[in-house]
């Protein structure tokens, strides 16, 4: 029996182990569906959501899309309040969803790792790296732009970024 990769994934993440040929047993499934994913995994999801690459950004917009709809198995923090005190479009360029995963990054660090703890981690460095990745990658590729204006825009970002990491 040809089992797909996708179906034995949802069915291990449900907490049902395959025994055999046609039969399957609960390992404390409801038990584990209360309970929610470890705390390892949880902070292993948390890095793969924050990371600086476009990857990264596409997958915590999908989740962030998911959450949205009820289906959060993380249990993360999305509330956001954009760029505190910033303009979110400096110069026609959008830098809202920067601010918004930089918010999602330091809240769900902080609410796991503690505030203390979070502050000058490298955690919270690679937070505010990813945040001017992402703002830098907002300049690059909004459409109709000139140099001067793109150059300009990483300008604003580096300063955003110095006002949050420093």
């Amino acid at each position: 029996m040809l089992v797909k990769r996708s179906i034995f994934a949802s069915v291990a993440a449900a907490g049902v182990l395959l025994a055999g040929p046609g039969a399957a047993i609960a390992a404390d499934g409801a038990a584990a569906a209360k309970a929610g994913p470890s705390k390892q995994a949880k902070y292993q999801r948390l890095h793969q959501l924050t990371r600086s690459t476009t990857t990264s950004v596409k997958d915590w917009r999908h989740t962030r899309e998911l959450a949205k709809s009820g289906i959060d198995r993380w249990d993360f923090v999305w509330s956001t309040d954009w760029c505190t005190r910033l303009v979110d479009k400096p110069g026609g360029f959008n830098f809202k969803m920067s601010c918004a995963r930089h918010d999602f990054g330091y809240r769900n660090y902080k609410k796991m790792m503690g505030k203390a703890a979070f502050r000058h981690s490298t955690h919270e460095r690679r937070i505010d790296k990813a945040f001017l990745f992402d703002m830098n990658h907002q300049c690059a590729v909004q459409p109709h732009k000139t140099e001067a204006e793109r150059r300009q825009c990483r300008k604003t970002a580096q300063s955003y970024y110095d006002r949050v990491s420093g």
